[in-house]
């Protein structure tokens, strides 16, 4: 995993959270956000899970890994080669945690895999999800700021402890995302920007 310091290249909003009125991740919930069509959460299907600055579904920011993990059995798990992460591969998604030396869980993210397109996967309050894109985002997320991570540019929205990042991998500079853009990942962490690599 990188440490290495990315160059900064806008400065934060403030705090934009996402509507109380949804379910918190990790706790089962009879609607699954503001939308009531959304089906209600299943922690064995991420379509269901919802995206805030607690975390992503079944996996909350600062509580123990294994504690969590157990949430995804039935759930093809591929650790990667690092002992410090959990990665899951349900249909079309890749959802994976890191923890930190004492196992607290520092990171969540979920992304898309191109390689099996049509995976439905968590979602903000606001309907936000990985396969979204850039307009989607901006109309969602009025206001809105792009900073640079290591190789990628992501919009971001922070509580002042916690950041959500909506990651475009095939863009390479906030300058030159476009509204077309594909949002591949979305992260919430205890860091302001998502690691280079999770796994390795």
């Amino acid at each position: 995993m990188s440490t290495a310091s990315p160059t900064r290249t806008a400065t934060p909003t403030p705090s934009i959270s996402p509507s109380p009125d949804g379910p918190q991740p990790g706790t089962p919930s009879p609607t699954a956000g503001a939308d009531p069509s959304w089906p209600a959460y299943d922690p064995a299907d991420p379509s269901t899970w919802t995206i805030d600055f607690t975390g992503i579904g079944p996996f909350a920011v600062g509580r123990p890994m294994e504690e969590q993990a157990a949430a995804f059995a039935g759930i093809s798990r591929d650790d990667c080669g690092n002992t410090g992460v959990a990665s899951y591969l349900p249909p079309g998604l890749w959802i994976a945690a890191a923890a930190d030396n004492g196992g607290q869980v520092w990171l969540v993210s979920s992304s898309i895999r191109p390689d099996q397109p049509g995976g439905i996967g968590p979602h903000t309050v606001e309907g936000i999800r990985p396969g979204s894109t850039v307009g989607d985002l901006l109309a969602a997320y009025p206001g809105i700021q792009a900073h640079m991570g290591s190789l990628s540019p992501s919009y971001f929205l922070t509580d002042g402890t916690t950041w959500i990042n909506f990651t475009v991998w095939r863009s390479d500079s906030p300058e030159a995302l476009q509204p077309a853009d594909t949002i591949d990942a979305i992260s919430v962490g205890s860091h302001e920007f998502p690691p280079k690599e999770i796994c390795g």
